[in-house]
C-alpha cells in the first residue's frame, strides 16, 4: 500500500511529466477583482439589498426558498462520492480496454467535482468562523458591519457557504461540459443570489463565496491537468 511519501513522490513525478504542457495557475488578478467587487458591495449595496429583500414580490421569495438549498454540498458530495466508488469497483472487474478508459474518466471527473466542492467548502467554513460577520437577521440590531469571531451560526455570514458550493459546482460543470458553460455559470450565479433573497447573506458574502468557489474549481482543474489527469471525455 502506498504511503504518504510514496504518494507525494508519485504526484511529483506526474507533475514533472505533464506540467510543462499546461497553462500556469494564475490567481492574483482574480483575487484583485473579487476584493474590489466585495468592497464595493459592502459599501454601496449590502444594506440596501438587505432591506429590499424584505419587500420583494412573494413569488420571488417562494422561488428563492425552493431553490437556495441546491447550494448545500451534501447532495453533490454524496452523488460524486458514490459515482467514484462505483467506477473504481468497476475498474477492478472490467477488462475491456475501451470500457476501462471510460471508467477512468468517470472516476477522475467525479473525484474532481468531489474535491472541488469539499475542499472549497471546508476552507470557506473555516474562514467564515474566523471572520465572524453577523448575518442579515441581526441587521436591525447590529448593522452590516458587526464582527464576532467563533460566535455561532448567526456570526458566520462572510463568505456564503452555499454560494461557495454554487460556484464550485458551476465551474466544475463548466469544465466538464464546456458547451453549456455560460448557462451553467448564470444559473449558479442566480442560485448564489437567492441567499440574499431568503435573508441569509449580504451581497458581498455572496460575491466572495461564489468567486472563491469558481476560482477553487478552476484551479483544481488546472491541478488535475498538471498531474496528467484528463477531464476531457474519451472519444468514441
Amino acid at each position: 500500500m502506498m504511503g504518504l511519501d510514496g504518494f507525494l513522490n508519485w504526484l511529483a513525478e506526474r507533475r514533472a511529466q505533464y506540467s510543462p504542457s499546461t497553462p500556469p495557475i494564475r490567481w492574483k488578478l482574480w483575487a484583485a477583482i473579487t476584493v474590489v467587487l466585495v468592497v464595493l458591495a459592502m459599501v454601496f449595496r449590502d444594506s440596501a439589498l438587505t432591506i429590499a429583500a424584505r419587500h420583494q414580490p412573494h413569488w420571488l421569495t417562494v422561488l428563492a426558498e425552493n431553490t437556495t438549498d441546491i447550494g448545500k454540498s451534501w447532495w453533490s458530495l454524496t452523488l460524486t462520492g458514490l459515482v467514484f466508488i462505483g467506477a473504481m469497483i468497476a475498474l477492478k472487474l472490467v477488462t475491456d480496454a475501451a470500457a476501462r478508459v471510460r471508467l477512468h474518466y468517470v472516476a477522475t471527473a467525479s473525484a474532481y467535482v468531489f474535491l472541488s466542492v469539499a475542499l472549497s467548502g471546508i476552507i470557506g467554513n473555516i474562514v467564515k468562523r474566523i471572520i465572524g460577520r453577523a448575518r442579515p437577521p441581526l441587521f436591525d440590531a447590529e448593522g452590516a458591519f458587526h464582527f464576532k469571531a467563533f460566535s455561532g451560526h448567526l456570526y458566520e455570514s462572510f463568505p456564503s457557504g452555499h454560494s461557495t458550493t454554487d460556484g464550485a459546482m458551476a465551474m466544475a460543470l463548466a469544465v466538464l461540459f464546456p458547451s453549456i458553460r455560460i448557462p451553467v455559470l448564470i444559473i449558479g450565479g442566480f442560485l448564489a443570489l437567492t441567499r440574499i433573497m431568503v435573508g441569509a447573506h449580504y451581497l458581498s458574502d455572496v460575491i466572495a463565496g461564489y468567486s472563491f468557489g469558481l476560482w477553487y474549481a478552476y484551479m483544481s482543474a488546472l491541478f488535475f491537468a498538471k498531474h496528467g489527469f484528463s477531464l476531457k471525455p474519451p472519444k468514441g
